[in-house]
């Protein structure tokens, strides 16, 4: 089966949208405020991974496998999860995305300015994951 890159492209919107709506979510049903602050932060930072895939939408085909599973491997939220709960869900996810955009820079190593975009957010969730993790131990 033949990929392009809106066919990869548009899986990592889906991701970074949902990513986003979980943070904003979250932020809004936590009760502590440095929580709900990191969350509102990481959610203005996946909105941000959204708008640079958008702008790099295109049509370019590649047959290349990418990891898209590990966001449904991390499980679903729900209310009556505890904070620590929710945070092992998003450490999960983000090391999820880090996964999945490293593949994507490996992809598009022939194009420098898409693989460092992609590379760019790989770091980016590996230090959302970080933060999250390191917020782990309020809980």
């Amino acid at each position: 089966m033949e990929l392009t890159v809106n066919d990869i492209l548009d899986v990592a919107i889906k991701s970074e949208e949902s990513s986003f709506k979980f943070y904003k979510e979250m932020a809004e049903k936590a009760k502590n405020s440095e929580t709900s602050q990191v969350l509102l932060k990481l959610s203005q930072d996946e909105k941000d991974h959204l708008d640079y895939l958008l702008w790099l939408k295109s049509g370019e085909p590649i047959n290349e496998q990418v990891y898209f599973d590990g966001f449904e491997e991390a499980g679903e939220l729900n209310p009556e999860m505890t904070p620590k709960e929710v945070l092992t869900i998003a450490v999960q996810r983000e090391g999820a995305a880090a996964k999945m955009y490293r593949q994507m820079a490996d992809i598009f190593k022939a194009s420098p300015d898409k693989q460092f975009i992609f590379e760019r957010m790989a770091r980016e969730e590996d230090h959302h994951g970080a933060a999250v993790a390191a917020m782990m131990d309020d809980f």
